[in-house]
């Protein structure tokens, strides 16, 4: 089985690229983000919040690759690398090694992606597409959040790059709008070994 995780800020383009990549045969595994029934509350008070949040996408992420058809290559917008990332910025110490214990455990059951598509782009530029998109519980989030977001999620790229095959792309520069066959190291990736 393939398995193909994408991983970026807010506002990245994840789903967007998940969608595109069924051009290159592959299911898109999307997360079910308003099924968390915490997630409006994170927004509202996040340092109060944010353990029941964070654990919740974890398992949510976890339970969607666990029970995915086994036998097709598929592509998640999301990460379980990135849950990990967003720990490293919204869980005091305490919770964060818990948290990091269930997942390294997680992890340990559902293996590691094949690939992991890692989607960079500026803060300035993710925070108005929050804004464009207008879903009110994103209303508070600030450039603050998303750059210490950023910063933690290049943490833990930097950690998997000699395990994992990580393909880096600045999303503000290539648009996964129109799908992906335009983008050269796209039909590349989504030609080997599928």
């Amino acid at each position: 089985m393939r398995r193909i995780e994408i991983c970026g800020n807010i506002a990245s383009g994840k789903t967007t690229l998940s969608r595109g990549l069924v051009t290159c045969g592959l299911k898109a595994i999307e997360e079910k983000y308003l099924s968390n029934p915490f997630i409006e509350s994170f927004y509202q008070d996040p340092s109060f919040f944010s353990f029941e949040t964070e654990i919740t996408f974890l398992l949510q992420h976890y339970h969607a690759i666990k029970t995915s058809d086994q036998q097709a290559p598929f592509a998640c917008d999301y990460a379980l690398t990135l849950d990990k990332a967003y720990a490293d910025v919204t869980l005091p110490p305490t919770r964060r090694k818990i948290f990091l214990d269930i997942a390294t455990e997680l992890e340990l059951e559902v293996g590691q992606p094949s690939m992991l598509i890692y989607l960079k782009c500026p803060e300035d530029v993710l925070l108005t597409r929050i804004r464009k998109r207008n879903r009110s519980f994103e209303s508070s989030i600030d450039t603050v959040y998303l750059k210490a977001l950023s910063d933690a999620i290049d943490l833990r790229m930097a950690e998997l790059c000699d395990t994992i095959e990580v393909v880096t792309i600045n999303s503000h520069e290539t648009n996964f709008v129109s799908g992906v066959q335009d983008v050269a190291s796209l039909i590349e990736l989504c030609n080997t070994d599928i």
